[in-house]
């Protein structure tokens, strides 16, 4: 079921608590003990500069904990 899961939101857009578009998701990190979503992998914009952002980073790739998840339908929305 989680690969599913995973396959159906990979790729969608991420947008802060503005509606200000910040990237497309490009993974998912799972607790391998428990089956919990622990953080997201967000692609994000070429013109955003990522050292600014408050998350880890490589490269373009910011690493987003669950916990600044407001909510995920069409797109996935920062409670930030």
């Amino acid at each position: 079921m989680s690969s599913s899961f995973s396959k159906e939101l990979i790729g969608r857009s991420v947008v802060d608590s503005h509606g200000e578009y910040l990237g497309r998701l490009n993974d998912i990190v799972f607790d391998v003990s428990s089956g919990v979503v622990t953080d997201l992998h967000v692609e994000v914009e070429p013109n955003i500069d990522v050292s600014k952002l408050p998350w880890e980073s490589q490269g373009n790739i910011v690493q987003i904990p669950i916990d600044v998840i407001k909510s995920v339908a069409t797109q996935i929305h920062l409670n930030i």
